[in-house]
Formats: C-alpha cells, sequence, structure tokens
C-alpha cells in the first residue's frame, strides 16, 4: 500500500526530507507547503514534479486522503494550524517525533554523503590510474600524483621525492604549495637515524598530527615552511623503494583512517607507475645506446642522421659529419687483448662525449670507429671542433699506462657542400677518413669540393 504524504515546511528539514522520501516505491509526496514564495523546497520540488503551494487549506482540499503530514516547521502555531485544518484520518509527524525522524535523515544524509564521497574517491582512484597507465613521462607522473593527493585529502601542500638508489640521495619530482625557498633545497641524503630514513623503512603511512610533538620531526626547512602535520609513505614497488610521497598541512591535523587508506592505495599505484616507466626508459635507452661505450649505436645514429638532415635542409642551415678511427687499435686489441682494447674504447667515447658541444650527436659506429653529427656546423668549424678532439685524445691517451701512444684519425664530410643525403654524406666522411690514415694517421681530412666535384684536400 502506497502512503500520500503531505510535507509542510520548505527549509532546510523539510527539502532534506524530499530528498530521502521521493524514491520511495511504498511513498507518494502528493504537495509540499510553505508560505514563502522562495522556500529553499522549490527548484526540488520542481525537479521532483510535486505540487508546491503556500495555502495549507486548499492542500488539504485537494488531498482528502492523505494519510502522513510531516511538519517540518518546527513551529507551535503552524503546527495548531495543520491541527485544525487537516483531513480526519491523517496522522501528524511534529515535535519529538519530527526531531526523531530528522535525526534519521541527518544520519542517512551523512550516510549517503560518505558514500558518495568514497565513490568520488574511487572514481578519482581509476582516473588516476587510467592517466598513470598511458603516461610515459616520469615528471609527469610525478605532478599528477602530488595532485591527486591533495584532491583526495582537501590538503594545501604536498611533495614527491625520488630516491637515488645509487647516490643515496632524494630530490624532488614534484612539490606543491610551498615557497620558491623551499623548492631550491632540492637534492638531501638519507641521513640514519633521520625521519627520511625512518619513513622508508614503513610499510603503512606515517601519520604525524602535530611535527612539534613527534622527537624525529627535526626538518629545519619544512619548519620555516610552517608546515604543522603531514602524511608520509614510501613508494615502493617489486621490493625497490622509488621515493617518497607527502601531504602537508600548514595546521595540526590528524588524518582519517579513510584518507590514510585512500593514499596508502594512491602511493601503491603511483610506486608501480614510476617503476615501469623507469623500466620503459631504461629499455628505450638501452636500444639506442652502445653497450660498451654508453654512445648512441649505429642504428640510432642512421635515423638521427638522415632527420637532421631533413631539418638542415628545412632551415636551410649546414650540418658536418665526422668520421673517426682509433689508429693501429687492431694491432693494440691483438698485443694487449680485449680488456686492454675495451678500456681504450670507452676512454675515447668518454672524451668525443666530454668535448662535444650541447646538441651533438656522438655514436660508436662499430668497432673502433665513431661518428659526430655536428649541427649547424660549417667546414671552418667543424675543423676546429675536430682538431680540439684529436689534440685532447693524444695528450689524454699517450700515458704509460695506456703503453703505446692513441691517437685518431679523422675525416669530415658537410651537408650541403658535400653531400645531399645521408648515405651520401657517410660514404664522403669515410672516403675522408680513408685519406687521413694513408697521410700517416692523428691527423684530419675533409672533403673539400661541392657535390659535383668532390676532391680530397689537406688540411
Amino acid at each position: 500500500m502506497v502512503s500520500k504524504v503531505v510535507i509542510v515546511g520548505g527549509g532546510k528539514g523539510g527539502s532534506a526530507l524530499l530528498e530521502l522520501l521521493h524514491g520511495d516505491k511504498n511513498i507518494k509526496i502528493v504537495s509540499i507547503v510553505d508560505v514563502k514564495s522562495n522556500a529553499m523546497v522549490i527548484p526540488l520540488a520542481k525537479k521532483y514534479k510535486i505540487p508546491f503551494t503556500g495555502n495549507l487549506e486548499k492542500c488539504f482540499e485537494k488531498n482528502q486522503d492523505v494519510d502522513l503530514i510531516f511538519d517540518c516547521t518546527g513551529n507551535h502555531t503552524a503546527n495548531k494550524v495543520i491541527q485544525k485544518v487537516k483531513p480526519e484520518n491523517a496522522e501528524i509527524i511534529g515535535g519529538v517525533s519530527a526531531r526523531l525522524m530528522w535525526d534519521l535523515i541527518d544520519e542517512r544524509i551523512k550516510a549517503r554523503q560518505a558514500l558518495e564521497t568514497r565513490l568520488k574517491e574511487h572514481q578519482s582512484l581509476y582516473q588516476l590510474g587510467l592517466s598513470l597507465t598511458q603516461s610515459q613521462n616520469l615528471s609527469e607522473i610525478f605532478n599528477t600524483v602530488v595532485k591527486s593527493a591533495l584532491d583526495l585529502t582537501n590538503s594545501p601542500a604536498g611533495s614527491l621525492a625520488v630516491f637515488d638508489e645509487a647516490s643515496g640521495e632524494m630530490y624532488f619530482g614534484s612539490a606543491v604549495g610551498f615557497s620558491s625557498k623551499f623548492l631550491k633545497e632540492q637534492v638531501w641524503r638519507v641521513r640514519k637515524g633521520g625521519l627520511t630514513s625512518f619513513i622508508l623503512n614503513q610499510d603503512r603511512p606515517v601519520a604525524i598530527a602535530d611535527v612539534s610533538k613527534f622527537a624525529q620531526f627535526d626538518n629545519p626547512v619544512l619548519l620555516k615552511e610552517g608546515i604543522k602535520s603531514l602524511i608520509a609513505i614510501p613508494l615502493k614497488a617489486e621490493g625497490k623503494i622509488q621515493g617518497i610521497l607527502y601531504v602537508d598541512d600548514f595546521r595540526p591535523r590528524k588524518f582519517s583512517e579513510s584518507e590514510l587508506s585512500i593514499i596508502m592505495l594512491l602511493a601503491n599505484m603511483a610506486a608501480i607507475a614510476i617503476e615501469r616507466t623507469k623500466l620503459l626508459e631504461s629499455t628505450r635507452i638501452m636500444a639506442i645506446t652502445d653497450e660498451l661505450t654508453k654512445l648512441y649505436n649505429l642504428r640510432h645514429f642512421l635515423n638521427r642522421l638522415a632527420e637532421e638532415i631533413k631539418r638542415a635542409k628545412r632551415y636551410g642551415r649546414p650540418l658536418s659529419l665526422a668520421m673517426i678511427d682509433i689508429d693501429h687499435f687492431k694491432q693494440y686489441n691483438d698485443t694487449y687483448g680485449h680488456i686492454h682494447g675495451n678500456k681504450v674504447l670507452k676512454k675515447v667515447a668518454m672524451i668525443l662525449e666530454k668535448e662535444s658541444r650541447h646538441g651533438d650527436i656522438v655514436a660508436r659506429y662499430g668497432g673502433e670507429e665513431f661518428a659526430i653529427i655536428m649541427l649547424e656546423t660549417d667546414k671552418v668549424k667543424s675543423k676546429q671542433f675536430a682538431e680540439r678532439m684529436r689534440s685532447k685524445i693524444e695528450k689524454s691517451l699517450c700515458r704509460e699506462d695506456f703503453k703505446v701512444c692513441i691517437t685518431i684519425s679523422v675525416g669530415i664530410a658537410n651537408y650541403p657542400d658535400d653531400a645531399l643525403d645521408a648515405s651520401s654524406l657517410i660514404e664522403r666522411s669515410d672516403e675522408a677518413l680513408y685519406k687521413a690514415k694513408r697521410d700517416g694517421r692523428n691527423c684530419i681530412r675533409l672533403v673539400k669540393a661541392r657535390v659535383k666535384q668532390l676532391k680530397l684536400t689537406e688540411l
């Protein structure tokens, strides 16, 4: 049986009651009554298509079969009027009964709000999971995680500190809500017995409601920022420490179990995403890097050379290619063995990398041969650059611990003077390199003529 209901009073209580009862299949709200023409309940009544009136008597004239009247006015005089004009069989719920009903409604509202909050949190985590899965950029991941942590806990500040296992240091991957001075303190060592070390050794969030009462909190930088409370949780994946996620507040604050639970879920997702992205980046680097020298490998060099020639053509800029060969390397390798040979290769590679300019592409071409793409470089500048390289290697590697004097021969060709495509540019550079070797090694040769009239000329 469906009970017919009239709600009297369109304020907060009446609105909450309407929100609670309108979806109940056993209740039909036939009217809402309030003398105020701008009552709070009006938009809600329109939304649910429930009649609204300011005249109590007319309401009951139309609804003689009403079963329940909810008096949400809290007004003794209004209750007397309702008693006087109500249909004979209608029951009024007001006074103590209304207060009990309101307590029930309030409890239901809070429960629903809590449920909506949890639903929102899990929706946010779901969206975060999608974002982290799609991202392959660590900085983007760090920023997304910190922003999500602050949104989920309604906190004003937070950061993500990344752990560098090799150096034992921490550095900020992302920080929000702090001063520019704070962000300058970007690197610090993990000190045994310190707060960072304590946090990294935990499996759950460390929640500090008041830092002044936490003996291990001795961070002067955070104290100057005015941090009064925080959550800190280590980011761990596959047994590896990735860093620490911090959520901070500028007032003493006891974080709820719900907040700690949601932050722990977020931290687990973040740690997995960071580990996955690092692995992808490591795999990508391995795919383009020579294992011994750590320079770019041949495949990446060829791809970049083709790209850079296209770019040089588009913008009308020169490009030079230097092919470099270690003199008498086979003889050295046969005499002193591969271990010493590899030592020479790595040392030469290190010098080439260190002495190259920002933006130039240094690669191991194969065996004892290297290549350098010199961007926006004409022949005069490429000659100067190559001579600096040759001289540096001669001075550095003509030492007793290398047993013999290690030198290099260099051949250089230029786009567009000597070749118009990648394969031709490599061929021209090789020709110049072979000329350098024929001319006694430890020297530089380049192709001087233009594309249609190639001629090797000694520097």
